[in-house]
């Protein structure tokens, strides 16, 4: 039998699923925009890297050309800051004064904004930091070079145009950044002067913020679609799981409805057929008709009385339960059936319908008929007993009185000839009464393993002479390999020598008497049924040609002092019959009129052991 786990899906791991995803999403989404800011710092780094680099290229350039201007640095600053799309561009000397500046108007005041400490001149060599100038917020990148006079002109001559450029003079280019700074330079240090660039980064930011928000939303929705995804997943899991359990619990329910030795039908509230197992079907005669949705009177009705009226009450919701005997008609012939009904009610109370079992109640009546017959039987036998013992004594003083007065005439007198017809009567009434006697006693069965074919054989060599005489043909079919039987051998031979001789009395004017033995299996019909349909059993035949029997004589066949036969006592079949059940065996009879009868022993056998392994 299959168990069932438990497919329930706590909601604690839904929860714990979802918030995995989430942490997920929320990390990688956390990633990208701080990636997304970096890139941010870095593009505008670069791009004020760039100009500070020309600022610094360009003013080295200007210092030592010949056509030195100042208006054309000043010019440079404002393009440069225009194109670069810069707040501004200034050169700064040490202290912060700007000496050029992309607005000339800011020329030789005090820088606005910041400027790095002298512990932070030297790395990295750009430096940035947001500052906010009248209320404006910018970005400030800060670049320290230092501008040499001498550095400057001991580069070699270049080209100038077509022609070269004129020698370097350092005291000219002394004075060129003299008049830039306004004051006088120092030609044995260098100058050191700060490049100074101002970037708005409110538009790459405003792009910035628009990235993060859709960062934000997509890892939102990532979050909400990967939840649903996750929880229609365990719900999908769920389901799928409920329904195997539902699948495993309703093919259980069938198994085990299908295994009930009873019939079982369950009806609605209206009365219509829901369930009805394949035993129900059997016991109706349904076969396989559709049944479901049928009206119960129609499928296995009982007939009207007070038994009825009981299953009514039930089946109107007036009652819970109830147990009945009653009568059910199938194909013409009355069945006693014992029928059950419980109400079923739903959740609410309600009624729902009814389930109803069925058992057959003919093997019972059977069973109780048997019952009562060996307790008449068992009467019987205790009253042939004594009267058997009452009658044997007189019996014998009978029969030694009438040998006495057969002695006392003369030879082939009439008189002797009666005493000859009292001596035999006698003796047939001893016979009745020895009968009664073996009928009466107890009989203890000494039950051994046994040679099936052996016995029959023992039984064949009694009666073969008086077959002969009576001009009957004895037929043998014996099998090979029989299991050997469990009974006790002189009684079961005793029964075949009863049943063999009965058979040859049959057959008035000879006839043939067929004896067979064979394993019975469940397709033996009736055999197989009386037998209880095990296999390991095994069943000897007696079949002979005589006239047969009707109904009528076959329902009586074992009842005793019941016989066909003028000179039949009626006790040699109900014999047989005892001796048969004291050995655990089982007798069935199948005759017809006119075509003879046929006697089927059945006994129970040694597992795993057979004649042909014995020997």
């Amino acid at each position: 039998m299959r168990t069932f786990r438990n497919t329930y899906i706590p909601i604690t791991s839904i929860i714990v699923a979802i918030f995995v995803v989430a942490a997920v999403v929320v990390f990688t989404s956390m990633r990208d925009i701080d990636r997304g800011r970096q890139h941010v710092a870095d593009g505008l780094e670069r791009k004020a890297g760039a100009m500070l680099m020309f600022l610094s290229t360009d003013f080295r350039t200007e210092l030592v050309s010949p056509r030195w201007q100042l208006s054309r640095l000043e010019f440079f600053l404002s393009e440069a800051a225009n194109r670069g799309q810069a707040e501004y561009l200034a050169l700064l000397d040490f202290d912060g004064t700007v000496v050029a500046h992309s607005d000339t108007t800011m020329v030789g005041a005090p820088h606005i904004g910041w400027l790095p400490g002298k512990d932070e001149l030297d790395a990295p060599p750009i430096r940035r930091r947001r500052v906010t100038i009248d209320g404006h917020t910018l970005q400030q990148y800060v670049a320290a070079f230092d501008v040499h006079p001498a550095m400057l002109c001991e580069r070699p001559p270049r080209r100038f145009g077509h022609r070269m450029r004129p020698p370097c003079d350092i005291e000219a280019v002394a004075g060129r950044l003299s008049e830039l700074l306004r004051r006088p330079v120092d030609l044995s240090h260098p100058t050191r002067l700060y490049g100074v660039v101002a970037l708005d980064p409110t538009e790459i930011e405003r792009t910035f913020l628009l990235s993060r928000d859709r960062t934000v939303l997509l890892g939102a929705i990532l979050i909400i679609v990967g939840g649903a995804a996750i929880y229609f997943l365990f719900v999908v899991s769920a389901y799928r799981s409920t329904q195997t359990a539902l699948a495993n619990m309703r093919t259980y329910t069938d198994n085990v409805i299908e295994s009930m030795a009873n019939g079982l039908i369950s009806v609605d509230a209206d009365g219509r057929v829901v369930t009805i197992n394949s035993r129900a079907r059997a016991l109706f005669g349904l076969g396989d008709a559709k049944i479901a949705g049928r009206r119960l009177d129609g499928v296995a009705g009982i007939e009207p009385g007070s038994e009825r009226a009981g299953l009514d009450l039930v089946l109107r919701g007036e009652k819970d339960i109830v147990e009945v005997e009653g009568t059910a008609t199938v194909a013409g012939e009355k069945i006693p059936v014992s029928v059950s009904a419980s109400l079923l009610r739903d959740e609410d109370g309600e009624r729902a319908g009814t389930v109803l079992l069925y058992q057959d109640l003919r093997e019972i009546e059977a069973l109780e008929a048997e019952l009562e017959r060996g307790r008449h039987l068992a009467s019987l036998g205790r009253l042939a007993a004594g009267v058997a013992h009452e009658v044997r004594n007189p019996l014998s003083s009978i029969k030694g009185f009438a040998q006495f007065l057969r002695s006392k005439f003369s030879p082939g007198s009439e008189e002797e000839r009666y005493s000859d017809i009292m001596i035999e009567e006698v003796e047939r009434l001893d016979r009745v009464v020895q009968e009664l006697l073996d009928f009466a006693k107890p009989v203890v069965a000494e039950i051994r393993p046994g040679d099936t074919n052996a016995i029959v054989e023992d039984a064949l060599s009694l009666v073969s002479e008086d077959a002969d005489f009576k001009n009957v043909r004895i037929v043998t079919n014996l099998s090979d390999g029989l299991p050997r039987i469990l009974v006790d051998s002189r009684q079961v031979r005793q029964a075949l020598l009863n049943v063999l001789l009965n058979g040859m009395e049959a057959m008035t004017d000879g006839g043939t008497l067929t004896v067979k033995t064979r394993i019975v299996v469940p397709e033996d019909g009736a055999i197989a049924a009386t037998a209880g349909e095990r296999p390991e059993q095994v069943a000897i035949d007696i079949a002979d040609t005589g006239d047969g029997m009707s109904e009528q004589e076959l329902a009586k066949l074992f009842e005793p002092f019941y016989t066909t036969k003028p000179t039949g006592t009626g006790l040699g079949l109900t014999i047989v019959s005892r001796l048969v059940e004291q050995n655990a065996g089982h007798i069935h009879v199948v005759s017809e009129k006119g075509k003879g009868t046929t006697f089927s022993m059945v006994f129970r056998t040694t597992p795993g052991e057979s004649n042909t392994d014995s020997s």
